[in-house]
């Protein structure tokens, strides 16, 4: 146990029958243990910072000089890293990283306050910092500020997270205790087989879901939305927002993603989208269509709250936007026409779409659980059922598709019965014989056997589709049952 005061500090252990004090040239303001429990940072009121060995704690190991008093510090309790990290709070209003070696990790960051606290969550992943500013803040553990917690009416002194759970604790000057409970959402994108998610709150992983690669892109800043698109990959920071390209995009499995350009505006949306030559960002009901250089070219007003948007693909600035809206209605936007077309109306608020490959039908989940798919030609009703919560028509076969709700997959095969399995996820996409399910924030890739659907089509005696099933992946056997029959 370490204690210390204006002049000096003391160590006391179990088997120790005294505690010796050991001299400070300047009052000690706070201290903090590594991990290991065989060294003691000290911050000091001179600026100092000096680090003690346990068994030669009168000797100082490591001293590190600020300008300023150190009110607040804390070693990074993660066991995972190659070396221990020193947070360290300086009232010349910066926050700064050690090594224990007094090494500097990187440079200061500027809080422009004067910080009263500084404290790691339990997997040293992410740390808060309180102080002057009346507030709280959730910064990385690289020191990339990510959101203010909450303001308070005076200075904060301290604020804890709760072990094992996402709570802060805040403790203020004006005497209140305030927890906080923190959700961290789920930031990705996907279009066909790639898959775009944020890790550790500044790092933008690719999976392509075909090959199951995976490409990390380091952003180090905080990443608040993600789009993807063909060859294209939107990255939207607090304050620019950032397009790569693939390096070879005629290769399908190329993974070499590269900047190419940037938005260098502060930008706030619901939603974003990305297309060959364009962002589009949701506002509400409003969208708005920015060329790469972060001019407005276009502005649609819709009727009321957008809920769902997706790219159909299309001729290269020319695309193609599905829009879901709370109102029910289903309006397709092409990003060179100012007019919005209404594909469907229903009564109830839409919470995903998906269009078929000959983009005849379109199948959409509404906030009741249902999902309804319609022939766009014809504007009728063909199929309905309840408990799904996501649907994804086959992009290599236009009679099916599946959804996803209340732990089940379920397939629906032209006008053949439900084939239904276990499944706990959201279903995202659907490739032949392969199913993208998004349970929580892993992407999982389903083999799905397709010989149900083909038995189906033989005894209706459909060669022609019994064949095109059996090339999305049958077994042998049923290749030799179809060849028979």
């Amino acid at each position: 146990l370490a204690s210390a005061s204006a002049s000096d500090f003391g160590l006391w252990s179990a088997e120790a029958k005294s505690v010796p004090k050991h001299k400070l040239p300047s009052r000690a303001l706070c201290c903090s243990w590594t991990n290991d429990g065989q060294h003691l940072a000290l911050g000091l009121f001179s600026g100092v910072v000096s680090v003690r060995d346990r068994t030669k704690p009168e000797v100082e190991k490591v001293r590190i000089e600020r300008t300023s008093p150190v009110w607040t510090l804390a070693w990074n309790p993660s066991r995972d890293e190659s070396f221990d990290v020193l947070a360290v709070g300086c009232w010349d209003q910066t926050l700064s990283f050690y090594q224990l070696s007094g090494r500097q990790i990187g440079k200061d960051r500027d809080l422009g306050s004067d910080p009263c606290c500084v404290s790691y969550f339990g997997n040293g992943e992410y740390l808060c910092v309180g102080g002057s500013d009346r507030g709280a803040s959730l910064w990385t553990k690289d020191g990339v500020r990510l959101a203010p917690l909450g303001e308070r009416s005076d200075w904060v002194w301290t604020c804890k997270p709760r072990p094992k759970h996402n709570f802060v604790a805040i403790g203020g000057n004006d005497g209140t205790i305030v927890m906080y409970q923190l959700q961290f959402n789920t930031v990705h994108g996907l279009y066909q087989d790639r898959y775009a998610y944020r890790d550790n709150m500044t790092d933008v992983i690719v999976q392509h879901l075909m090959t199951d690669e995976k490409v990390r892109i380091k952003c180090r800043d905080y990443v608040k939305k993600i789009a993807v698109y063909r060859d294209r990959l939107a990255v939207q920071l607090p304050e620019r927002i950032l397009i790569y390209e693939l390096a070879h995009a005629d290769d399908s499995s190329d993974m070499g993603y590269r900047p190419c350009e940037r938005i260098s505006k502060a930008l706030e949306c619901n939603l974003l989208v990305v297309t060959a030559a364009h962002i589009t960002l949701c506002h509400e009901k409003k969208l708005q269509l920015l060329d790469y250089k972060g001019t407005l070219v276009r502005e649609w007003v819709l009727e009321s709250t957008i809920r769902y948007i997706k790219v159909i693909g299309g001729e290269r600035e020319r695309e193609g936007l599905l829009v879901g809206l709370e109102s029910g209605a289903v309006v397709k936007i092409f990003v060179d026409n100012p007019f919005p077309i209404q594909l469907i109306k229903q009564q109830t608020a839409v919470r995903c779409l998906d269009l078929s490959p000959t983009r005849q039908r379109l199948a959409v989940v509404d906030e009741n659980a249902t999902v309804s798919v319609y022939d766009l030609s014809t504007g009728k009703l063909e199929f309905q059922e309840a408990n799904a919560n996501s649907v994804a028509w086959n992009t290599e076969l236009d009679d099916m598709l599946c959804f996803s709700g209340n732990g089940t997959l379920s397939i629906k095969t032209a006008a053949f019965p439900l084939h239904v399995q276990k499944l706990q996820g959201f279903v995202v996409g659907f490739k032949g014989s392969k199913i993208f399910c998004l349970h929580y924030v892993e992407m999982k890739t389903i083999d799905v056997p397709q010989s149900a659907s083909l038995y189906q089509y033989l005894e209706q005696k459909d060669f022609r589709a019994a064949y095109k099933v059996a090339c999305l992946g049958v077994t042998e056997a049923d290749w030799r049952e179809l060849g028979i029959e």
